[in-house]
C-alpha cells in the first residue's frame, strides 16, 4: 500500500470517528512517512479527537520546532492548551505562530475564542470580526459554537447596523 494510500485511508477512519482504527492504521506506516508534515498533522488530529491533549499538545511541539512555518501546528498546539485549561498560554502560542498565519481566518477565530474565555470580551468581538472579514462562513460557525455564546447578541447587533 502507498503512503497517499495509507494517509488517505487514516483519514476516512477519522472522519468516522474511529480514532483508535486511525491510531492502529497510522502506527502501520513507514518510519519515512511518519516523518512528513502531513503525517504528523493527521496523528496531532487522532490525539485531539481521542481527548490526548498532553500528547496532541507534545507532538505540535514537535511539528512547529522542525517545520516553523507550518499552521497546522500552531493552530492544534493552541487548541491542545486550551483544553487543557491553559488558554493565555494557548493564545501565546498561537500569536508565537508565522506570521503567514495571519493570513487564516481560523487564527483570528480562534483568538477570539481565547480572548473570550480569558475575559476579554472586546478584544474576542474584535477578532472574530476580522475572521468574518477574510471568510464570511466564520460568522454562521460562530453563532452555533458554545464558547463563543456570550458574544452571539452582538454578532447579531452588528448585523442590523
Amino acid at each position: 500500500m502507498n503512503s497517499a494510500h495509507s494517509l488517505e485511508s487514516i483519514r476516512g477512519y477519522v472522519s468516522l470517528a474511529m480514532y483508535d482504527k486511525a491510531l492502529e492504521e497510522w502506527e502501520k506506516l513507514s518510519g519515512e512517512v511518519r516523518e512528513t508534515i502531513e503525517a504528523k498533522e493527521i496523528r496531532i488530529v487522532i490525539e485531539l479527537e481521542r481527548s490526548d491533549f498532553e500528547r496532541a499538545l507534545r507532538l505540535s511541539r514537535e511539528l512547529t520546532e522542525c517545520c516553523p512555518d507550518e499552521h497546522a501546528g500552531f493552530i492544534q498546539g493552541a487548541y491542545a492548551l486550551h483544553e487543557l485549561g491553559r488558554t493565555g498560554e494557548a493564545r501565546d502560542f498561537l500569536m508565537d505562530g508565522p506570521g503567514t498565519l495571519r493570513e487564516e481566518p481560523v487564527y483570528f477565530y480562534n483568538l477570539a475564542c481565547y480572548e473570550l474565555a480569558l475575559g476579554k470580551e472586546d478584544a474576542a468581538h474584535a477578532w472574530l470580526h476580522r475572521a468574518f472579514r477574510m471568510n464570511i462562513g466564520y460568522r454562521k460557525q460562530a453563532l452555533r459554537d458554545p464558547d463563543l455564546a456570550p458574544l452571539r447578541d452582538r454578532i447579531l447587533e452588528d448585523d442590523e447596523s
